[in-house]
């Protein structure tokens, strides 16, 4: 699979083609009788985002994009931003305070509605979120972000507001299948909703590229892509997947040593930039 940005112009073409569109998480109906959302996780630089939210405006998509609180601090990434929702898709927040609190529920409510209000105020209202995975977090006491919605405390403060992976599919009262790129290939992810406390790795289904993936989406799907990975260049995309498979090695290796895997926890936010 080679995230590159012409490969994901076809497959909106092709979508249009099928009579598919996607909608923004937000706008979905349980009463639908197909379902897509085209959904992306920005870690970082936003410009890559907008690349893919050009092409699939072009193609009639609309959908839904989840920003790290991090980049409203920089006033090129919120214009952005901005550009991106100008476009009819939803900008929300990709959150992870839970690990940023070290799994302590009252300093993640503080830090999320501190995120929130500045969201609100700069124009993205938070309808949906998304969680953040964080792979190389050593948690201790909680199992992940997604425990934060699992939180009847957080779903009593926002009662309006549903995680994509935690509380989505009851507010909504929608059904999907889950397809995420993560681990730099599109698979068909077993229960995303519970995939943090349930080992699923072996019941995942890869797909070799996205017309394989086109050619077995159902009617009710959510996409799931990290914008940061696509590029203009084939060339560069193999260049950069190789040095992040090398990191990642690396990082396993290093995760076995108790004391080194301490000092990735503390810098985990570095991931982001990967």
């Amino acid at each position: 699979m080679i995230f590159v940005y012409s490969a994901w112009e076809r497959f909106c073409a092709a979508l249009k083609e099928k009579g598919i569109f996607s909608l923004p998480a937000r706008e979905v109906s349980g009463n639908s009788d197909t379902l897509l959302v085209l959904k992306h996780d920005i870690e970082n630089t936003p410009a890559k985002a907008y690349k893919l939210a050009e092409i699939e405006s072009k193609y009639g998509h609309r959908c839904s994009y989840y920003a790290q609180a991090y980049l409203l601090e920089d006033p090129k990434n919120v214009e952005i931003l901005r550009k991106i929702q100008a476009l009819g898709h939803e900008v929300s927040y990709h959150y992870d305070v839970m690990d940023s609190n070290h799994g302590d529920l009252d300093g993640a409510i503080r830090e999320f509605e501190a995120h929130r209000a500045r969201f609100e105020e700069l124009g993205f209202p938070l309808v949906t979120v998304c969680q953040h995975g964080n792979p190389i977090v050593e948690r201790v006491g909680y199992t992940s972000n997604r425990d934060f919605f699992r939180s009847w405390r957080v779903r009593e403060l926002y009662p309006s507001m549903a995680d994509i992976m935690v509380n989505y599919k009851e507010q909504y009262c929608v059904e999907y299948t889950y397809f995420s790129d993560a681990g730099r290939q599109f698979k068909m992810i077993f229960d995303p909703l519970n995939n943090d406390v349930v080992s699923s790795d072996e019941k995942n289904v890869p797909y070799e590229d996205l017309r394989a993936l086109l050619a077995a989406l159902p009617t009710h799907a959510i996409i799931s892509t990290h914008p940061h990975r696509w590029t203009g260049s084939a060339v560069v995309y193999l260049v950069k997947e190789k040095i992040f498979m090398m990191i990642k090695a690396v990082a396993k290796l290093a995760a076995r040593v108790p004391f080194l895997k301490k000092i990735m926890s503390r810098y985990y936010y570095l991931a982001k930039k990967l």
